[in-house]
């Protein structure tokens, strides 16, 4: 990814004064996953001239993907198994034609949703993965990466690659809209989660609704994301040729013998519409979400995005918009216009925030919120689960850390219970973690807070 934020660097690991916190910088170091669950193949008879055969045990693993970051396209190469292809006796799901057939397919239920890893004793990594529309579910091999925490990962030329399955499109010329049929928390087979709103079709079927949003699926068809005109709860998506123009009855009204249209000789209109008006400077809005929620929305001239007197929207034109902790995102639908880029017009800029560099963890006693003071060795311990968030890049500035991985990395350091003579507490036993701050990480001063009791 081109980024417009320079990365600070954070030189040498520093335990403050009293102890308590401890300070970590970004390295290489590659972290070690949680595991779930552990399988065993069967050992390979010997025969008279049969070199004896490695034993084969795979470890699997969860994964952390962003609600639209999950999805991933056959490359119609490899076969998907019953389970991951190495252990005994695993079985065809899709043979190679099938995934092959699938590669070509535009249809959005031919799309793989991935939902976990699993790795061999012999480097190999395979994805969990099931088609949108749920007809093949098993394992297949994507090489010797770990993709656990970025589907971007995934050894090119294996069995899947990255994709998305929406991309953004330009809202109708007029956003007030009927509807014609039920509402949809995504559009079907866009999401793994896809399903229909649980409001009752007839309590809003005949209401009036706004179009905020428009998205294209992997087929080309457009949906729109409505907003009921009076009823704030009822939201969701929709086929956009399940629309029509809320204002289609009231134009045909204004042209009957009634009511007529005026024209612009009507006097009260010329009148209120005068000939001459004061040019204002033509202007562009550039929307920024991040993982398909908003951000924000900056209205620009079209001046400032000239290259050599013609605007354009780039990441370099742009650049200097951007919010505060985010980034463009490196995909293909990073950045999305709804035509030419001229006065009016919108551009949806697609973020990930940026990681955090560095960063200090501090441990408190969950009862009393005391801070907490850890022995030397504690420290170092508590240094590397620190470089183990910053290397999987999982402290985003102003977000929220994710509790389950950080609980995943505490395991691995076994960090969960803690002995308190390694601790500024009095008495015998050990504390046992019990969670995290979850509040927004400050990118002036990253801090992770473990609770423990």
């Amino acid at each position: 990814m081109q980024s417009f934020l320079k990365k600070t660097v954070y030189a040498g690991l520093t335990l403050f004064a009293l102890g308590s916190l401890a300070a970590v910088n970004t390295t290489t170091a590659n972290a070690k996953k949680h595991v779930t669950t552990k399988r065993v193949a069967k050992k390979v008879k010997k025969g008279k001239h049969t070199k004896k055969q490695t034993k084969v045990t795979v470890t699997y693993y969860k994964v952390h993907f962003a609600e639209n970051a999950a999805y991933a396209k056959s490359n119609g190469v490899v076969s998907i198994m019953n389970k991951p292809g190495k252990l005994g006796n695993a079985k065809v799901v899709a043979n190679k034609t099938t995934m092959r057939r699938l590669a070509k397919s535009k249809l959005p239920e031919n799309v793989f949703h991935v939902y976990g890893m699993a790795k061999t004793n012999t480097g190999l990594y395979y994805a969990h993965v099931v088609t949108l529309g749920g007809k093949y579910r098993g394992w297949i091999y994507v090489g010797k990466n770990d993709f656990q925490y970025n589907l971007d990962n995934i050894t090119k030329n294996t069995g899947i690659s990255a994709t998305k399955t929406l991309r953004y499109g330009a809202n109708p010329s007029n956003v007030n809209v009927k509807i014609l049929d039920k509402l949809w928390t995504y559009p079907k087979f866009s999401r793994y989660n896809a399903r229909v709103v649980s409001h009752k079709k007839a309590s809003y079927i005949n209401d009036d609704f706004v179009v905020e949003s428009a998205v294209y699926n992997t087929r080309g068809w457009l949906y729109y994301y409505v907003q009921d005109a009076k009823k704030k709860s009822v939201n969701g998506w929709i086929y956009s040729g399940s629309t029509t123009s809320r204002n289609a009855k009231k134009d045909t009204k204004k042209t009957s013998k009634k009511n007529p249209a005026k024209t612009p000789t009507d006097k009260k209109q010329t009148q209120s519409n005068p000939t001459t008006t004061t040019p204002t400077p033509s202007t562009y809005n550039l929307v920024f979400k991040y993982n398909g929620n908003f951000v924000s929305t900056k209205i620009v001239n079209l001046s400032d995005l000239s290259v050599n007197g013609t605007p354009v929207v780039t990441p370099d034109s742009i650049a200097k918009f951007i919010p505060s902790n985010y980034q463009i995102t490196t995909d293909a639908n990073a950045i999305n216009t709804d035509g030419p880029i001229v006065n009016g017009g919108t551009a949806i800029i697609n973020l990930n925030a940026v990681p955090a560099t560095r960063l200090t963890i501090a441990i408190k006693q969950k009862d009393t919120g005391s801070l907490l003071t850890p022995s030397a060795d504690l420290v170092t311990t508590l240094n590397e689960a620190g470089q183990d968030l910053l290397n999987q890049k999982l402290v985003l500035n102003g977000q929220s850390i994710n509790a389950d991985a950080v609980k995943s990395i505490l395991t691995n350091r076994n960090l969960l219970s803690i002995d308190q003579s390694k601790l500024s507490t009095s008495g015998a036993g050990s504390l046992q973690f019990v969670g995290v701050d979850t509040t927004a990480i400050d990118a002036s001063n990253p801090t992770v807070t473990l609770y423990y009791k």
